[in-house]
């Protein structure tokens, strides 16, 4: 029997270091900290963080309470300080339907939206069909209507 030698390289590294998969969006909310309570507004969302742009100043390390809709209270830490927009984890992952609340409830402005990253995000969330996957709904479409016609023809032939 021969052995095989196998090499076992680490992953390349990659830009993105995020561990979840973010989503574009614009939502106004309520951030509430241990001195003031703000206006913010989502720039982007996964489960474990977020992006939000406010004019408070909230310093590095400093924890607060994030207001998600279908969810509450959402404690955040900043981590990323860039003039207005600030980097934020959450203590805990939000669960993946206060995500899908958040862009159900949110308005998308591609002026503000900011850099080219996330405009290619906002892509990714509707994705088009491509032209040959509609032709085969409609012609599915298309087919179940004359079986359906025909099993109707059918049974009023057989109960004259």
């Amino acid at each position: 029997m021969r052995s095989l030698l196998a090499h076992i390289a680490e992953p390349a590294p990659t830009v993105d270091r995020r561990r979840t998969q973010r989503r574009t969006l614009r939502l106004d909310v309520a951030a509430r900290s241990a001195t003031s309570e703000a206006a913010v507004v989502i720039r982007n969302l996964s489960r474990t963080g977020l992006l939000i742009e406010t004019d408070a100043a909230f310093a590095l390390g400093e924890t607060f309470l994030l207001v998600l809709p279908e969810l509450g209270a959402a404690p955040a830490r900043v981590v990323r300080a860039e003039g207005r927009r600030f980097g934020c984890e959450f203590l805990t992952p939000v669960p993946a339907s206060a995500i899908s609340a958040a862009l159900l409830k949110s308005s998308y402005d591609e002026a503000a939206g900011g850099d080219a990253g996330a405009t290619a995000d906002f892509g990714e969330l509707y994705p088009r069909r491509p032209s040959s996957a509609i032709l085969f709904t409609a012609l599915t479409a298309l087919f179940s209507a004359v079986i359906l016609l025909f099993i109707v023809a059918l049974a009023s032939l057989t109960f004259s």
